[in-house]
């Protein structure tokens, strides 16, 4: 049985301990401070128009362990102060959210039943919700939430940036967001509500400035439909 070459073991110990405190340290250098990730966010604030995608939303209510997912089309555009929001959803059924001129109009088209509210209250809280993570200045989000990075995830291939918002005033218990690190735009959100149960929206395909025509703000409602107000 040969004997241990003390220098060699020693050599290991020391490549070990490198390791252990070089690689978490090399990890640090490549990700961003806060505040470096609100400068980035605030340069694209400063530019954003508008931004489509498609999206896949799933909801999973916790106590009877149900998911229900939908997929379609997302639209954001900002007309002056107003957000202006479409979400055409198609599959497994068609159903169509708009938020427009101060009111939230949700139109089944199976029922021919559109239920609609105003916003005129709740304009502001719509929009920290809706569009979150496409276009929200640092102060935006600094208003209404506290912010926190919650590391790096690879979603589909792509390496994200992890923000964790806690709501200032609201209902919701908490949103993370995965941000694109290229353009800093959300690639999915996840809004848990306080019931445990959640919410988890995730963007492909996403275009942001696009030219969004007018008439997707427009929900083409038959003239039999029934209007619901709330």
């Amino acid at each position: 049985m040969g004997t241990k070459n003390p220098l060699m073991h020693c050599a290991k110990w020391l490549f070990s301990l490198c390791l252990l405190f070089i690689v978490p340290l090399l990890n640090a250098q490549g990700s961003l401070s806060l505040e470096q990730v609100f400068s980035k966010m605030d340069e694209v604030a400063k530019g954003f128009q508008s931004v489509q995608a498609d999206i896949e939303r799933t909801h999973v209510t916790i106590l009877v362990n149900d998911k229900d997912i939908a997929s379609g089309k997302f639209y954001y555009a900002r007309r002056g102060t107003e957000p202006r929001v479409k979400m055409e959803l198609t599959k497994p059924i068609a159903q169509f959210l708009l938020v427009d001129k101060g009111k939230l109009q949700l139109y089944t088209p199976n029922t021919k039943q559109v239920q609609e509210t105003s916003l005129a209250q709740h304009k502001d809280q719509l929009e920290m919700f809706m569009a979150l993570g496409f276009g929200q200045s640092s102060q935006d989000l600094k208003k209404n939430f506290d912010v926190s990075l919650g590391g790096e995830e690879t979603i589909d291939g792509k390496k994200t940036t992890i923000l964790d918002l806690k709501p200032k005033n609201s209902g919701i218990k908490g949103v993370r967001m995965w941000m694109d690190p290229q353009r800093w735009i959300a690639v999915q959100l996840r809004i848990t509500e306080g019931t445990g149960d959640y919410f988890i929206l995730k963007y492909t395909n996403t275009k942001l400035n696009a030219n969004i025509p007018e008439s997707v703000f427009d929900l083409k409602l038959p003239k039999d439909v029934k209007v619901i107000k709330a």
